[in-house]
């Protein structure tokens, strides 16, 4: 089984994620130290069309090499906030 392109994936664009309807959830990333855990939850948001992620405390934000990595693009498409 090969790895799927980001182009084979059927997301949506920045755009479109921005103007669909969005699942009533707003997720808190509370002092989350691994770097490929937030990308992953950006990634997970965006499949479920999270309305928004508020990140936390020692929560790293993007831009972020690690966490882009791993969040495929979804630090763009899904609405994030740093709150103390």
């Amino acid at each position: 089984m090969r790895k799927l392109l980001n182009s084979e994936l059927d997301r949506l664009s920045a755009e479109e994620f921005r103007a669909a309807e969005k699942t009533p959830l707003v997720l808190v990333l509370d002092n989350i130290r691994s770097l490929n855990n937030i990308g992953s939850i950006f990634r997970t948001a965006d499949a479920f069309l999270v309305e928004k992620i508020f990140l936390c405390g020692i929560t790293a934000t993007p831009p972020h090499k690690d966490i882009h990595k791993t969040a495929l693009g979804a630090t763009e498409s899904v609405a994030w906030e740093y709150r103390k």
